[in-house]
């Protein structure tokens, strides 16, 4: 195996999943509630490299065997272990509209240093789903919905049907003429790096809901995303001169090997 080429083809790879990765996260800066992500990766194993072939004779001229002598560890590469996603909070945005809700400090750090934020419920074709973009609006029908049409769930699980002017208090609860029509339904779960995203800045989970007690809910605002773009460019440069010299590393075994087999070989 030409060690060298598929060690350099694994960099490659891994680049350009950083590529993807910082190429989402930059062309959702401005999306509400979007999360950063980022490409984690882990090396193969490390290959023992031993010397081999040496031999011992003893002195009534017999062969006898010696191990093989260590030498060290050589690399096999890198690859993909996780995409790693930051739940931190990102800045508020001030709205004034009514329908805009920001989650704030839902979130608590639990032993591991995960940190566990909190999410809207919302009903799609394919079942509930959660998102921390509170950028919602009332349909025709009245209804409490995201951008794209998904109904936004009260704590009884039921869409939020809203008619005149509303008030949306810390816990979320929905008041109409000083009165309460529902509760906003607020979930946070064990581990959000199971969590699974699904498009449309929603995300789906296999883990059970659990119901926040007390969430804290802003009206009139929205969470924006918790990415830095001049960050983020500049990590994507970095990747960019990564990959370009993996290729050229590529590039450069390739010509060895040509050597070998066209000049090497041609003169045994």
């Amino acid at each position: 195996m030409n060690r060298g080429l598929y060690t350099a083809a694994a960099g490659m790879m891994m680049q350009m999943a950083r590529q993807d990765a910082l190429a989402n996260n930059l062309a959702n800066v401005n999306t509400g509630g979007y999360k950063k992500q980022t490409a984690i990766s882990k090396e193969f194993p490390q290959m023992l490299i031993s010397r081999l072939g040496e031999a011992k004779y003893n002195l009534q001229g017999e062969l006898e065997p010696v191990k093989p002598k260590y030498i060290g560890n050589v690399g096999t590469g890198v690859c993909i272990d996780a995409i790693f996603t930051d739940y931190q909070e990102g800045r508020l945005r001030s709205t004034e509209q009514p329908t805009d809700l920001a989650l704030v400090d839902n979130g608590i750090t639990i032993a591991d240093g995960t940190y566990n934020p909190g999410f809207f419920v919302v009903n799609t074709p394919a079942g509930n789903r959660y998102t921390r973009n509170g950028e919602f609006k009332l349909s025709n029908e009245g209804y409490l919905s995201t951008n794209q049409g998904y109904r936004v769930l009260d704590t009884a699980n039921q869409p939020i049907q809203i008619e005149g002017e509303f008030i949306v208090d810390k816990q979320g609860r929905i008041l109409v003429n000083n009165e309460e029509i529902a509760q906003l339904q607020v979930v946070s779960f064990p581990n959000p790096n199971l969590m699974e995203r699904v498009g449309d800045n929603l995300y789906n989970s296999t883990e059970e809901a659990t119901v926040a007690e007390n969430p804290n809910i802003l009206q009139g605002y929205i969470e924006e995303s918790n990415v830095n773009a001049v960050q983020e460019m500049v990590t994507l440069i970095s990747c960019t001169r990564a990959y370009e010299s993996l290729q050229k590393m590529v590039q450069a075994e390739d010509e060895l090997n040509d050597i070998a087999i066209n000049q090497v070989a041609a003169t045994m």
